[in-house]
């Protein structure tokens, strides 16, 4: 049995981000978008501190509902336009289906309006340089929602990984597979929006292994479709020319629930995240010699999405805030250029399985 030898770590804050429960009271948020997700990011924004202002959707009953569910909110619209409009909005958050993202991201940078687009932040690569090419062009925060980057333990994960704990990476191991019945109405079977397990379900340990390892030399992805057209069980595995023989192996899809674990495995050791790795999480260090060390997150009702749902999306909006005041565009932590990398392989696993998105050219 291997023994816990490891106590703790002193780790430290080079990795620029915040921790801090609770953010301040700086911006005033608008949500494009009613729907889960706004709801989940909206519940640990005003829990943590944070002030969300106005919340459009496409219907003006919609948003009074969302409202109901957030009394704080004072402003309400029946359209994005109005929301986006509004001179009162510091910020917006993009919670619209993935196939909505690269047109209403335009439309916020054209009336000036800094943004946080839900991940993943666009159907294509296309899509995204044209969203950051505009804010770079008005000088306008942009940053993708990819919130998992910002949470305490893969803080100290990457802390661990980059000061050589577990020595050079070989392999990594990643996946994300949720049970969905088949539904063609249902958005994540809906060509129309852009559905399919890869820009749902599979950004998820795509983005990780980006941000652990970069960009890989060479993809190899496998995966089937649905009757609908959009992926439904995919697998790749991405190859690194960097001299150590490194391989990441990622599986996700639609149609069986998966462990949801991350296993990071280099020449000294390895870490293991557990379920669900990309949320709030726990993990345990294994080392070569037989010693561990185990991580146990905190728990805080700030994490919670309202529903038992594990997330900590006040983390990312507290960065947004952050690089705001300090007038930066973009964020060290989910900068455009992996955005733009992520985008990238999507495609590239998209042009191997040979499928694209309703009215989409590539």
């Amino acid at each position: 049995m291997m023994e816990n030898v490891k106590k703790e770590f002193l780790l430290g804050r080079s990795y620029p981000v915040q921790l801090d429960e609770k953010m301040p009271n700086t911006h005033r948020w608008g949500i494009l978008g009613s729907g889960w997700i706004a709801s989940c990011f909206s519940t640990q924004v005003i829990k943590a501190g944070g002030n969300i202002a106005a919340v459009g959707s496409r219907e003006l009953k919609k948003a009074q509902e969302f409202q109901r569910e957030f009394p704080s909110i004072k402003k309400v619209y029946g359209s994005y336009e109005e929301l986006i409009k509004d001179p009162d909005i510091d910020v917006i958050y993009v919670a619209t289906p993935h196939a909505q993202h690269h047109e209403w991201a335009i439309k916020c940078l054209q009336h000036n309006k800094p943004i946080l687009v839900e991940k993943a932040f666009t159907q294509n690569y296309k899509q995204a340089k044209e969203i950051l090419d505009l804010a770079k062009e008005k000088n306008l925060f942009v940053m993708e929602a990819y919130w998992t980057r910002f949470l305490p333990h893969i803080i100290k994960v990457k802390e661990l990984i980059d000061r050589g704990e577990i020595g050079d990476i070989v392999q990594i191991i990643a996946d994300h597979g949720v049970y969905f019945p088949f539904d063609p109405k249902h958005r994540l079977y809906a060509p129309e929006l852009a559905g399919g397990a890869l820009l749902d379900l599979g950004v998820y340990p795509i983005s990780f292994v980006q941000f652990l390892l970069g960009n890989p030399t060479r993809i190899i992805a496998a995966g089937s479709a649905t009757p609908t057209g959009v992926d439904s069980n995919d697998a790749a595995i991405f190859e690194y020319e960097n001299g150590k023989g490194t391989l990441a192996i990622l599986a996700f899809g639609s149609l069986a629930s998966s462990p949801i674990t991350a296993a990071i495995c280099g020449t000294k050791g390895r870490i293991e995240i557990k379920r669900q790795f990309y949320r709030p999480s726990d993990f345990t260090v294994f080392y070569n010699d037989g010693s561990t060390f185990e991580y146990v997150s905190k728990t805080h009702e700030n994490y919670e999405d309202g529903r038992g749902g594990l997330f900590g999306m006040h983390f990312e909006a507290s960065e947004v805030q952050r690089c705001l005041l300090e007038g930066k565009v973009e964020s060290s932590v989910m900068p455009w250029e992996d955005t733009l990398s992520v985008m990238k392989i999507m495609d590239e696993i998209r042009r191997q399985l040979d499928f694209k998105y309703e009215g989409e050219t590539l």
